[in-house]
């Protein structure tokens, strides 16, 4: 009889349960509930956020509060902790404890940062802005559950409420630094496509940030951040200075290349 085999985390068996873990992280990403493991249809709230628990929740209320503050107290306002997750994820990411650090506050900020000249202006607006997202950790949370909420439909409403509610706020913000600036978005590239951008860009580099922070302070050059360095080079392709006559900017690009113009344009 030959000796059993020693069980290894790296022989087939092994590599069954991996990829069985595999599948199951993936199906916990997709866009919506279809195909998912019952286990995964049976949360209502972001399984990212399953670690909170309702008796840490009570504890530090009690702490803070005193009296009036009991399970019993939370469990009549809540029926279930799925319910109070998504209360409590909308109360978070509209900074309702703390109006005063909510970004849609800052942008009001954003025109008296953009002093000096262009390029300075507009890289101390960007660092300013990346600054005061990373000094608050609930900027992350939107892209801790970014890639589920679709999942989630109650709360993927509540957000894109949110969102369509403050976006009016940073198209003038950053309308109102390009005025500032002697400068107009080229056609083709209206303010709301822009923040789009801009905003998308935040989003990468906030994750960014955070698995390579020693690469991304090392990036900055001459001064500027390697996030004020790519908004200068986005802002080059989609402002021109005001009253000039329009050129856009994929047309630049095929001319300073000596390429035959964008289809379309």
């Amino acid at each position: 009889m030959s000796p059993r085999v020693q069980a290894s985390r790296h022989d087939h068996t092994a590599h069954r349960f991996l990829r069985a873990a595999a599948e199951l992280i993936d199906a916990s990403l997709a866009p919506s509930t279809q195909a998912r493991p019952a286990r995964l249809r049976s949360l209502d709230f972001p399984a990212a956020l399953h670690w909170v628990r309702v008796d840490d929740v009570v504890h530090i209320a009690a702490a803070s509060a005193g009296t009036g503050v009991s399970r019993k107290a939370f469990h009549n306002r809540w029926a279930t902790k799925d319910e109070f997750v998504r209360d409590a994820v909308l109360y978070t990411l509209q900074y309702a404890d703390d109006p005063a650090v909510d970004p849609d506050t800052f942008v009001r900020m954003l025109p008296e940062l953009a002093t000096g000249s262009f390029a300075r202006g507009l890289c101390h607006v960007a660092d300013s802005l990346l600054t005061h997202l990373e000094s608050h950790p609930r900027s992350y949370l939107l892209l801790h559950l970014g890639p589920v909420i679709g999942q989630h439909p109650y709360l993927d409403q509540a957000v894109q409420q949110s969102i369509r509610k403050t976006r009016e706020a940073w198209h003038v913000g950053y309308l109102d630094v390009l005025t500032r600036m002697g400068a107009r978005p080229r056609p083709g590239w209206p303010i709301e496509r822009i923040e789009l951008a801009l905003q998308a860009m935040l989003d990468g580099f906030l994750v960014r940030g955070r698995l390579q922070p020693t690469e991304m302070r090392d990036a900055t050059w001459d001064g500027a951040s390697l996030f004020a360095d790519t908004v200068i080079a986005f802002t080059i392709g989609v402002v021109e200075p005001a009253g000039e006559d329009s050129t856009g900017s994929r047309v630049m690009l095929d001319r300073l290349l000596g390429r035959p113009p964008y289809p379309g344009e």
